[in-house]
């Protein structure tokens, strides 16, 4: 009896594999045949078709017309059905909220933005939790394929991912309740550059190895080893933000002096220029000697940053952030030469990328959340 069961066991467990396969396979290829899924897989072509039947019945693949034919009938294309599954990615912002929603792939499907500014207040829970539940029930999309909502909080969570241990930012500590008992889907609270991070590795020929630095109003990042983002004993990446740039330096939120984040982030250069971003990089692209002059300091401590950087973990940069949609081309060739400058091994090796996603990584990174754990279970 013990065999009997053992091997029904085995066979079901070989059924799942092999249609976990199946379905990879198309996914990554972006649409397939039977016969290539058979080539592919050194499968039999009806062991194929039971599989794709079997995936049909969950609508999680579809027929899409028809390959060219080197001989006979032209074969069936078939790929995933993109929205067999959405999930979403809620970013809360001092000032603002933005719920992202996306598909299989991490295509966005919905983009709304809520200006609204944070009260650790019933009120304030209630008036964004109905937002995001209307939005994404009026969705043509039914309830259960909605698996879940990522939250990005600006802060550091606590080991068990509940609350919400050290922010500036918000002012109040914000805890997983606060928004479970109001959503009408699984949710999870996670830092927000680390989304923002698993957002870029997301993405074809996304880094395996590198250092995420997101130069938003305050700066974030997140350590990418193996494709994935690196988390400590305390259950986040990094705080580079945080390490001494300038001994004795300007002082930061956190306290200490001479903080990354006080030369770094998109609020530093708004305070040494006094404008506006995006009018102060109309005047750096104009040749304005005054915000020339505060760009290129700001470049070199960002050089200074990525050297002390590498000289722990030697590996690529990916930048994103709101300062890096105002980068152009010649500013990396900036900062590269000036970290080859700086470092005592001279390999020219340093390779930098700017954030396909911009602004939207956040968001996009919670949907993705609960979308990764969910093609892995296929």
């Amino acid at each position: 009896m013990n065999l009997e069961i053992s091997s029904i066991s085995s066979t079901a467990t070989l059924k799942k594999n092999n249609c976990r396969n199946v379905y990879h396979t198309i996914y990554s290829k972006g649409f397939s045949t039977k016969q290539d899924l058979a080539n592919t897989l050194q499968l039999s072509l009806p062991t194929i078709t039971h599989l794709l039947q079997d995936l049909r019945d969950r609508e999680l693949i579809e027929l899409s017309g028809h390959s060219d034919s080197t001989g006979g009938r032209r074969p069936v294309n078939i790929k995933i059905v993109p929205t067999a599954r959405i999930s979403a990615g809620l970013e809360v912002l001092k000032e603002f909220a933005r719920l992202i929603v996306v598909d299989l792939y991490g295509t966005p499907i919905l983009e709304k933005t809520l200006l609204l500014n944070f009260h650790k207040t019933d009120l304030y829970f209630d008036t964004l939790s109905n937002w995001v539940n209307d939005l994404i029930h009026k969705l043509p999309y039914p309830d259960e394929h909605v698996l879940g909502i990522g939250i990005a909080l600006q802060g550091l969570l606590s080991p068990d991912g509940k609350e919400l241990l050290f922010d500036h930012l918000l002012g109040s500590k914000v805890t997983i309740d606060d928004f479970t008992s109001r959503l009408n889907w699984p949710c999870s609270i996670i830092h927000d550059v680390e989304l923002a991070a698993t957002a870029e590795i997301s993405l074809p020929g996304g880094l395996k190895n590198a250092f995420y630095l997101s130069l938003n109003r305050n700066m974030g990042s997140a350590l990418i080893s193996d494709g994935k983002v690196l988390t400590g004993s305390q259950n986040f990446s990094s705080t580079i933000e945080h390490m001494e740039l300038i001994p004795g330096g300007r002082q930061c939120y956190c306290g200490k002096c001479g903080c990354v984040e006080t030369y770094c982030s998109a609020n530093a250069l708004s305070e040494d220029s006094g404008l506006e971003l995006s009018d102060f990089f109309y005047r750096v692209r104009s040749g304005q000697e005054k915000e020339l002059q505060i760009w290129n300091r700001y470049l070199e401590n960002l050089a200074r940053t990525i050297d002390n950087i590498r000289m722990i973990f030697r590996c690529d940069i990916l930048i994103g952030g709101l300062v890096q949609t105002f980068m152009v081309p010649e500013d990396l060739t900036h900062i590269i030469a000036r970290v080859n400058k700086l470092t005592f091994y001279k390999a020219n090796d340093l390779n930098i990328r700017l954030s396909q996603y911009g602004e939207k990584a956040t968001a996009i990174g919670g949907g993705l959340t609960y979308i990764k754990p969910f093609l892995e279970n296929i």
